[in-house]
């Protein structure tokens, strides 16, 4: 499958990431994190990008596991550990070579 190159501009740097997820997918997946990170700002008047970044992981871990404990009633799949800890190394090493301003 073809990757498409997405520009991601939330709370810091801009950087490009590789996916093949279509555009119009990964632009509404960041407009609802930028809509979140509003409401935590909002919420507790927090504007250190690194603290927001991690209560935002907070907030979206707290619904994920919630959403499970669940059963998935919201119809959430399952994800195998080993697949999204290989789409985490993947992303990391995305992040990292854009923040160094290095090409993948």
């Amino acid at each position: 499958m073809a990757l498409n190159t997405f520009n991601v501009d939330l709370i810091g740097p801009t950087f490009a990431i590789h996916t093949d997820e279509s555009l119009d997918y990964m632009q509404s997946l960041v407009s609802r994190l930028r809509d979140r990170i509003d409401a935590i700002k909002s919420s507790t008047k927090v504007s250190d990008p690194l603290k927001l970044t991690i209560l935002l992981g907070i907030t979206l871990m707290d619904e994920l596991v919630r959403e499970r404990s669940r059963g998935g009633e919201g119809k959430l799949e399952a994800v195998r550990e080993e697949e999204l800890s290989a789409v985490a190394a993947r992303l990391i090493a995305d992040l990292d070579r854009s923040l160094d301003g290095s090409q993948p």
